[in-house]
């Protein structure tokens, strides 16, 4: 019985075999009639570009030195990526309901909106409210759009758009950007060693680069909160990326520290400045890195110091108070943007602060100097951190630099309580 069992599996595996074989020959005798066809092709073109004389010239570049002829490819333009639908029409009907209903709720929302938008007069004493009231309709009329969920998620964001600014503002708390930071500064205890309070309303990233030489080996990458870095990677100043959620153009001051100094006199830490520069302008409509930023207080490396603890390199943007005239509010926001005599109209006021000096860098107090200029965290802003241990490249910023040594700290030596006991004998004769 066991013998005709193999039996049958041996011919039962040939005969698989065998189809198997058979299939493989088919398909290349496929392609190989296909290839004749193809050369065929390029032979009746070639022919056909023969025929057709000098003309043929201007579709192909003549390459004089090694006597061929390379034809020119065309360059594809690059698409603008646009929303389809997960389905084509037809083919599911509740799908197409569901759009339906969307489009139909847009569109009634809109009109509401534009009902709003008449009703609202200058100078009125609800106007604020009938602005808040449109711009609820405003985002309402188009955040469950579908073309509008696909631009936000795949960062096409129209920061004009109040739907786009929305949803990207929403993806930026409620997706773990804000938390993570959030986290971080409390962890760390910048709140409250550097301020007291922070309520951050606008997306600050940074990126620095991965080595400090330049040339074909710069390349930048984008930083998460409380991550350790070398100092050789911030001797450059970092790029510094800011996402406003607010249309009027407003002015903050940026500004970075350390506030893990040592100071051995008193037997504690400072703070040390690194960097400031205020009156920053921003809105939700200005894109890209920070610029200007080196033009007031200069940018210091960071340095920490041969035998301390990590450093907490906290980056700052403080909203600057607003004008007497233009308080922060949504009459301000649109009286900045529809009017031409207002069109780029900075509603912050201006601070003349002065440029820090290299010897009061050491010792800055950020409150005192928050206070004195009416800087204040909990009104929003943004925050960043990074933090660094010491190397080799600290005392290189030392000596190019600061022009100073690089100083070396420890712990302080145990007291010895049986050092007066040790030059005098153990024993006395009597």
């Amino acid at each position: 019985m066991c013998v005709y069992l193999l039996y049958c599996t041996l011919l039962y595996s040939c005969f698989l075999f065998s189809w198997v074989l058979l299939l493989l020959s088919l398909k290349k005798i496929q392609v190989c009639r296909s290839r004749p066809e193809k050369g065929k092709r390029r032979k009746n073109l070639t022919s056909n570009h023969d025929h057709a004389g000098p003309t043929s010239a201007t579709s192909a570049s003549i390459d004089v030195g090694n006597g061929a002829t390379r034809r020119s490819k065309r360059r594809s333009r690059p698409r603008t990526p646009k929303w389809r639908p997960a389905l084509p029409t037809s083919v599911l009907p509740a799908y197409d309901e569901a759009i339906k209903l969307i489009r139909q709720d847009s569109f009634r929302l809109k009109r509401g909106a534009a009902e709003v938008r008449r009703s609202i007069k200058p100078g009125d004493e609800d106007e604020e409210e009938k602005r808040k009231l449109l711009r609820i309709l405003q985002v309402q009329s188009e955040i469950n759009l579908p073309e509008v969920r696909w631009a936000v998620k795949s960062r096409l964001v129209d920061m004009r758009n109040p739907a786009h600014r929305h949803l990207r503002e929403q993806n930026w708390r409620g997706e773990g950007k804000l938390d993570l930071l959030m986290e971080r500064i409390h962890q760390m205890n910048v709140v409250p060693d550097v301020l007291p309070s922070l309520h951050p309303s606008i997306d600050v990233s940074i990126k620095v680069r991965q080595t400090h030489l330049a040339g074909p080996t710069y390349r930048s990458r984008g930083i998460e909160p409380g991550v350790f870095l070398s100092p050789k990677q911030t001797i450059a100043p970092p790029t510094v990326y800011a996402t406003a959620f607010h249309l009027d153009t407003r002015l903050y001051t940026m500004m970075l520290v350390d506030p893990d100094v040592p100071d051995p006199e008193n037997e504690t830490f400072t703070t040390f400045l690194h960097w400031l520069c205020p009156n920053v302008p921003l809105s939700a409509i200005t894109s890209g890195p920070i610029k200007n930023l080196n033009t007031h207080t200069q940018y210091v490396p960071p340095h920490p110091q041969q035998g301390t603890p990590y450093h907490r390199y906290t980056l700052l943007l403080l909203p600057q108070p607003a004008r007497p005239d233009a308080p922060y509010s949504l009459v301000t926001e649109a009286r900045s943007i529809t009017s031409r005599s207002r069109a780029g109209r900075v509603t912050s006021r201006y601070l003349p602060i002065p440029v820090v000096p290299q010897s009061a860098r050491t010792g800055f107090n950020v409150r005192e100097f928050c206070k004195k200029w009416s800087l204040d965290g909990r009104q929003g802003g943004g925050a960043h951190m990074w933090r660094e241990v010491w190397d080799e490249s600290s005392d290189v910023v030392y000596k190019n630099v600061l022009h100073a040594d690089a100083p070396k700290y420890g712990h302080p030596p145990r007291p010895d309580r049986y050092g007066h006991f040790r030059g005098e004998k153990k024993y006395i004769a009597a």
